[in-house]
């Protein structure tokens, strides 16, 4: 082979590989799916018809952390499903026990007034009990021990008591507007749960082990308050009462959305807790598809969580702990799908 013809193949196989640079780095959303997500057999025809993927993600060095992959498809085109999924209220669904959930502007405790409204059951009695017990006992809350000095005990048979909801609205007013002046390091520490819990570090470690994940969210992670900081893009807030293992509990949420090439990605922070969790992190990846010709929408979810309880678990317990975030995320996911139907 001359010279000439030596350099034309070569010249060839540059523009191939060249070429083929793009097609690979823009995997059909299944593929991707695969390489990304433990569901390295997921199948689009099966979660077409239905299926709904969920199994606890890798193990993590954390003890107070655990993650939970979900995949499933939502009937619907990706614009159309990025603004269910943002606007979804499961307090329509008893069986997720949320009895209340709102929108936030950072305008102050008149903002959580509706939790006069909380329902008359066994979850929120707790709830109440466990408040009325501050600032003596604050054993089973999730509070800086300044907060907990701010209760003022007072009277009434209502079933969350003027002094309850103004108390509980005075303290998650000043986390939002703690959180939007300076993210997760605006923060108090938890000095009631008998450890001092720092929200931005418990994030922090659970983004640490997070692998793919991490790498695949990384630009909407560093332009919001999970990366530290308050974060580029402007959240939408939100704050819900929801059950524990049998107390109510109060949480404030930050949501995030953000183009990508390949569709959307959204990202939910849950910052503050009274119970159930240090932190909360939930990411969804989303791909346009095509289902029997019409536009529908792959969903990839992770929820990322770190709580108190999972720090208490070893070997089978632990195991049983994921078991049981899986059946949860499960749930809320048939429920939303219910819901778009």
């Amino acid at each position: 082979m001359n010279s000439r013809k030596r350099t034309f193949v070569a010249l060839i196989k540059w523009i191939a590989a060249v070429i083929a640079l793009p097609l690979a780095a823009q995997a059909d959303p299944i593929s991707e799916l695969r390489s990304l997500s433990v569901f390295k057999d997921a199948d689009l025809s099966k979660l077409s018809g239905g299926d709904i993927l969920a199994t606890r993600g890798p193990v993590m060095r954390f003890s107070r952390g655990l993650s939970v992959e979900s995949a499933y498809i939502v009937r619907a085109p990706i614009k159309t499903a990025l603004g269910l999924i943002q606007q979804w209220n499961p307090t329509r669904h008893s069986e997720l026990k949320v009895y209340l959930n709102g929108d936030l502007a950072g305008r102050g405790p008149n903002e959580f007034q509706s939790l006069s409204t909380a329902p008359s059951n066994s979850s929120v009695k707790a709830f109440v009990d466990a408040t009325e017990k501050l600032p003596g006992d604050a054993s089973k809350l999730q509070l800086s021990t300044a907060e907990a000095k701010q209760y003022i005990p007072g009277s009434g048979s209502e079933t969350m008591p003027p002094s309850v909801v103004s108390f509980w609205s005075q303290v998650l007013a000043q986390r939002v507007k703690s959180f939007l002046s300076g993210g997760l390091s605006a923060q108090p520490a938890y000095q009631t749960t008998g450890t001092t819990i720092v929200p931005a570090e418990e994030v922090a470690a659970l983004m640490s082990e997070s692998g793919n994940v991490r790498t695949q969210f990384a630009p909407l992670i560093s332009s919001t308050a999970i990366g530290g900081g308050r974060g580029s893009i402007t959240p939408t807030l939100y704050w819900s009462l929801f059950d524990v293992e049998g107390q109510a509990a109060v949480s404030l949420n930050a949501s995030y959305a953000r183009a990508v090439t390949d569709g959307w990605q959204t990202a939910d922070l849950g910052y503050y807790a009274s119970g159930g969790f240090y932190a909360l992190v939930t990411l969804h990846q989303l791909w346009p598809v095509q289902v029997n010709g019409a536009d529908a929408t792959l969903v990839w979810r992770v929820d990322l969580t770190s709580a108190s309880a999972l720090g208490e678990l070893r070997g089978v317990e632990r195991l049983g702990s994921g078991a049981a975030m899986m059946r949860e995320v499960q749930k809320s996911i048939k429920a939303f799908l219910r819901d778009v139907r």
